[in-house]
């Protein structure tokens, strides 16, 4: 979604126009960047209207064993951090903004140890990117300073 978004931005489509042109209601946008899922349909036409082309790739089968071995989810997606709510298949890119989207140091740390500093810094630049993050100056600053702060940690454990 964040990269039919980005190519929309680059068409100077905003996301009115973008949900127009694709013909979907402009509360579909909005919806998929607040949940973090959207339906494949609606991606593909918003990919066409974005002037992208959406593939898919992968394995043409799992490896037997692949198949057999359990998945492992984020620590993040647990129901009582509040990340998740009832969406089992979140992603953890998700779940990592919603994270960062929460700001609470606790939970930015945990996105840190587990999924590592580089992702959820990646995560922290894609949303920092987007327009409509939804987060005030203050909190843009005091998420910068937070993982600032958690990298340094990281760095005087490391030494």
């Amino acid at each position: 979604m964040t990269q039919v978004l980005c190519a929309a931005k680059v068409a100077q489509l905003d996301q009115a126009r973008l949900a127009q042109v694709a013909g979907v209601a402009p509360e579909t946008i909005s919806r998929a960047k607040k949940r973090g899922t959207i339906d494949l349909s609606t991606l593909q036409a918003l990919a066409q209207a974005a002037g992208l082309t959406l593939t898919l790739s992968g394995p043409a089968a799992p490896a037997p064993a692949a198949l057999k071995a359990p998945i492992r989810r984020s620590s993040l997606a647990d129901p009582l951090r509040g990340l998740a709510w009832s969406n089992a298949a979140i992603s953890d890119e998700v779940l990592v903004r919603n994270a960062l989207k929460k700001g609470s140091f606790n939970l930015v740390l945990e996105a840190v140890l587990e999924h590592g500093l580089p992702f959820v810094q990646k995560q922290w630049a894609l949303m920092r990117s987007d327009a409509d993050v939804g987060l005030s100056a203050r909190a843009l600053a005091d998420i910068n300073r937070k993982l600032a702060n958690i990298e340094r940690g990281l760095r005087h454990a490391a030494a």
